[in-house]
């Protein structure tokens, strides 16, 4: 995504039952948050949030740029959470060695 002010790299593992070790190689994705933009009206500012290869970027608008940032920041934390209900082992590195949350 263009203009982006912060991005990081997400792994993914799989779940797996209990007592077995996941023999599928994480899922990476990228995390990108965009420039807080104003609208082409002037009344409203656009940010743009993506998690690729899982959710296209979507563009969250707010009355400010901080209230569009913090829309961002919020989706974002939507999607994390909803892969960490599904299972998913959510890490920084592809070892699976340092955990990745929001907090």
């Amino acid at each position: 995504m263009k203009g982006a002010i912060a991005s990081v790299e997400i792994f993914a593992f799989a779940a797996s039952g209990p007592g077995e070790a996941s023999s599928s190689r994480p899922r990476r994705l990228s995390l990108v948050i965009g420039v807080p933009e104003r609208a082409p009206s002037g009344e409203r500012w656009h940010c743009r949030v993506a998690l690729a290869d899982l959710h296209r970027p979507q563009t969250l608008a707010g009355r400010d740029s901080v209230e569009a940032l913090f829309l961002a920041v919020e989706c974002a934390r939507g999607w994390i959470s909803a892969l960490n209900a599904e299972g998913f082992a959510l890490c920084r590195d592809r070892t699976g060695s340092e955990p990745f949350s929001i907090p």
